[in-house]
């Protein structure tokens, strides 16, 4: 099994300054489920796409200087994300629709590496996370 390039998985900031070492901050537990979900569901994952000139840059590990990050700082608010940790990954995968692959997940779920947690009722992307104390497969949350 191989891992996905780094800079599908992190910010820019961070892969400016690391490059494919980046991968040294992630949850093990994250890249073994990735590189599981890639491999068994045998379609591309789409996480960040700024290293092809695509517009997502903070579908992975976000360091203090992306927006996201940012903006919950100015405004004085906690932002204890799961990415900011590299323990999660917003994605798409061409031609499924997002509820078409929570319910992959959930019926492959018996596979998985390890337990996740999946954000209920997202449009645009899934998200997963590894950030979880839950016996439970698969712990569905709402953000």
């Amino acid at each position: 099994m191989e891992y996905f390039p780094a800079h599908e998985l992190v910010c820019p900031h961070v892969y400016k300054k690391y490059g494919e070492r980046a991968l040294m901050f992630a949850d093990q537990r994250l890249l073994d489920w990735l590189t599981w979900f890639r491999d068994t569901l045998d379609r591309p994952v789409i996480i960040n796409t700024y290293g092809e000139g695509g517009q997502y840059s903070q579908r992975g590990y976000r360091c203090n200087l992306c927006q996201l990050v940012k903006d919950k700082t100015y405004a004085d608010e906690m932002y204890l994300s799961a990415h900011t940790r590299f323990q999660a990954v917003d994605f798409n995968v061409p031609d499924m629709l997002d509820e078409e692959i929570r319910q992959w997940i959930e019926r492959h779920k018996g596979m998985m590496p390890c337990n996740i947690r999946i954000e209920k009722n997202t449009v645009g992307w899934v998200h997963v996370d590894v950030a979880t104390d839950s016996l439970n497969k698969i712990t569905y949350f709402n953000a």
